[in-house]
């Protein structure tokens, strides 16, 4: 005979058995506010609504076997004024059966005809008869999934349990239903169950205030096609990737009239809403595809922390995700990276690059890193690491210029030697394939301002120029930038200012920022001239500090380039996951 688990055993020679009749081990009656399976009801206040329960939790069959199943319906009715009442379902009551009941509980808006059906079975095991019961529920399917279960467990005195918890209904003049489905289940054990004879389960269900804040149940989400602008379709889930929040688009209200004091926010994957105290309150959420214009920006920017810095006289080494700083340059407002990022990788044009800043205009400046993810050494740079002079001449002020023009402080009509290495490159490296990615517009700033009590000459007095003085002299950086010093070229250095703005200090070493690559390597902010062949310009050395050499002296390189704001990317910025473009 097949072995049968679980099953309550009955020694047959203890007891006297009449064939035909079952086994009624024990007798268990629940009462909810009357006796047997009928209810008077239970009535609550809360917030001034009133919470009528009625239904019953049946398990008072005469003759129950282990392996027995009951449905029970409970309806809960809320009337008052438009108010949205939090709530908990409780059971109080006793349970003397040594084995805890189980239950599980469905939820619906309108009452569903089910029912339980249980087919008792004997089965002869070793010499002793053992009995039990295989139930089926009907029409189980069209309570869909269960939004809780638990055990009931043994209790000579009375406990509370709470079956339910949490839970909101909206209070109406005409009173709003909600309907819970119990299925309770005597447990069929591997072990006799004896003990349970003449045991019982008895208590009433009641409900109670709960301080629990509405949910998203409340808010409907709305995403837009993947085919289509600006058309949207009902999602139950909140996207956690790869959409943007709307905030111009999403909102709240009661009858057509915006909600007062509701306010929904979206951050780290999560939607919530707070101020939602209106029944009849319909918020709604919708969240965009970043692939538009303007795209790149929006999809690293969402579910960004944004910070304002005001201290950079010290270095930055927090390591960070999801969070960027902000600030304006020359084309609007630019948000940037600081200190040791975990997502501000990029996948390009068969190289890895760190995002610097998303610059005013929407586009996206980058930094090179090399053919791998290595954060140090020679190959974060081009050319194995090779270290090249900024200009092959430094008898003039002019030759700070990454561009520059003979007799003039802001003249583009020259390239400077680094300008010449890295056009080079970036043609050999076959990123022109890539030009259609690129932005040339934005450009980068070659700053030739003076200081404060310099005055400019091409081969005159020591002047010093106004990065030292924001940079070394009053730890101050800026993103702001005359249009004749903005160079328009699709591959260009990082400024000082841009470094500073990344963790890195004037001669204050800084190891722990993703600036920082153990070597030296140009920026292409001018610091001052001295006199005949004494033309500096600042770069980063290789304890992370920012400092400044003669033109002639030889570091490393490492391009920077923009990315058009309409480039559609994909990708989480990680290492791992860096972002890439999308074609």
């Amino acid at each position: 005979m097949r072995e049968k688990n679980k099953k309550m055993i009955i020694i047959v020679t203890s007891l006297l058995l009449v064939v035909g009749v079952s086994l009624a081990y024990f007798t268990a009656s629940v009462l909810l506010g009357g006796d047997g399976t009928s209810v008077t009801g239970s009535t609550t206040t809360i917030q001034d609504s009133t919470l009528i329960v009625e239904g019953t939790l049946e398990f008072n069959d005469l003759d129950i076997y282990p392996g027995h199943q009951s449905i029970s319906s409970i309806r809960v009715t809320a009337t008052g004024n438009n108010e949205l009442i939090p709530y908990n379902v409780i059971w109080k009551g006793t349970n003397t059966l040594n084995t805890p009941l189980n239950y599980t509980v469905y939820k619906t808006s309108s009452s569903i005809e089910v029912s339980s059906s249980c087919e008792k079975k004997s089965e002869v095991m070793g010499g002793a008869k053992i009995y039990y019961e295989e139930c089926s529920i009907s029409n189980l399917e069209s309570l869909g999934s269960p939004i809780t279960e638990g055990t009931i467990t043994t209790s000579e005195e009375e406990t509370t349990i709470e079956l339910i918890g949490d839970e909101f209904i909206n209070s109406s003049p005409t009173g709003e239903e909600v309907y819970y489905y119990v299925i309770l289940e005597y447990p069929n054990l591997e072990e006799s169950q004896n003990i349970d004879m003449g045991g019982t389960f008895s208590g009433e269900i009641t409900v109670e205030e709960s301080d629990a804040e509405p949910d998203l149940n409340l808010v409907a989400v709305m995403v837009e096609k993947d085919d289509e602008d600006y058309v949207y379709d009902y999602s139950d889930t909140v996207p956690t990737s790869g959409y943007v929040f709307d905030t111009n688009r999403s909102s709240c209200q009661v009858n057509g009239v915006e909600a007062s004091g509701v306010n929904m926010t979206y951050e780290n994957g999560e939607l919530t809403v707070d101020g939602l105290t209106q029944a009849g309150t319909i918020c709604t959420a919708y969240f965009t595809r970043p692939y538009r214009k303007g795209n790149a920006a929006n999809y690293i920017l969402a579910d960004k922390n944004f910070l304002v810095r005001d201290d950079f006289s010290t270095a930055v080494t927090n390591t960070t995700t999801g969070v960027m700083y902000e600030t304006t340059d020359w084309a609007g407002t630019s948000y940037y990276f600081a200190g040791a990022p975990t997502d501000n990788w990029v996948r390009f044009g068969g190289f890895y690059w760190r995002i610097v800043r998303v610059n005013g205009d929407g586009t996206v400046r980058l930094i090179y890193n090399g053919t791998s993810a290595e954060t140090t050494g020679t190959g974060t740079m081009i050319n194995n690491g090779e270290e090249i002079a900024f200009n092959s001449s430094g008898n003039r002020s002019e030759h700070v210029g990454f561009k520059y023009t003979t007799e003039q402080q802001h003249g583009q009509t020259t390239d400077s030697t680094i300008l010449d290495v890295l056009q080079s490159w970036y043609s050999s490296s076959n990123l022109d394939d890539y030009a259609e990615y690129i932005d040339t517009n934005v450009g980068f700033c070659s700053d030739r301002n003076m200081a404060s009590g310099s005055s400019w000459s091409s081969t005159g007095s020591i002047h010093y120029y106004a990065a030292r003085e924001r940079l070394d002299t009053n730890k101050s950086p800026s993103l702001s930038c005359t249009s004749s010093d903005i160079i328009k070229e699709p591959v260009g250095l990082i400024a000082a200012d841009e470094v500073a703005f990344a963790g890195g200090v004037y001669s204050t070493a800084n190891r722990s920022y993703y600036l920082y690559n153990g070597q030296y390597y140009w920026t292409m902010s001018p610091q001052y001239f001295y006199s005949a062949g004494r033309a500096y310009v600042q770069y980063v050395s290789s304890s992370g500090s920012l400092s400044s050499g003669s033109v002639y002296t030889v570091y490393g390189v490492r391009p920077v380039i923009n990315l058009k704001a309409d480039v559609r990317i994909e990708g989480a910025g990680t290492v791992d996951q860096p972002y890439q473009v999308v074609a």
